[in-house]
């Protein structure tokens, strides 16, 4: 199988750990600024957080990718930031360098229960933002 995104160890996939979209958020600060006996004017104060939210759809039971996605969790446990990769339509040599990033939030939703309790069905969402440690960011994020 092609790899579609990779977030550190965790390769995202068209069966196994498998996304739905992608969503990037970037911020610039703004502010109007009072000014006397006129309008407010703006100016630029910095950068926000740049996030990107990951959202996905599995089915466990069908594709054993329970273990893959729980995963994740224990790579947002560690602590550490990793890196954000995502290939070219086309190509699987080519991949595009998002940066280093962090895992923010894990969220899920388990319908479709089975008898251990666990959700045949698993849509989940991963939160990432950027991992600025005192220097120029790095890939898309720079």
């Amino acid at each position: 199988m092609t790899p579609l995104l990779s977030l550190g160890p965790h390769i995202f996939q068209i069966t196994e750990l498998n996304f739905q979209s992608v969503k990037r958020s970037t911020e610039a600060k703004w502010p109007a600024i009072a000014r006397f006996g006129n309008y407010p004017g703006r100016q630029f104060t910095g950068f926000g957080e740049d996030t990107i939210d990951i959202e996905g759809l599995l089915f466990p039971e069908e594709f054993n990718d329970r273990e893959q996605y729980e995963a994740l969790r224990a790579t947002q446990a560690a602590r550490r930031p990793v890196s954000l990769l995502g290939w070219a339509i086309g190509s699987g040599a080519a991949a595009q360098l998002f940066g280093r990033v962090v895992i923010l939030k894990i969220e899920d939703t388990q319908s479709r229960i089975n008898r251990l309790g666990q959700g045949a069905r698993v849509e989940y969402s991963v939160s990432l933002a950027p991992f600025q440690d005192g220097g120029k960011p790095i890939g898309l994020f720079g």
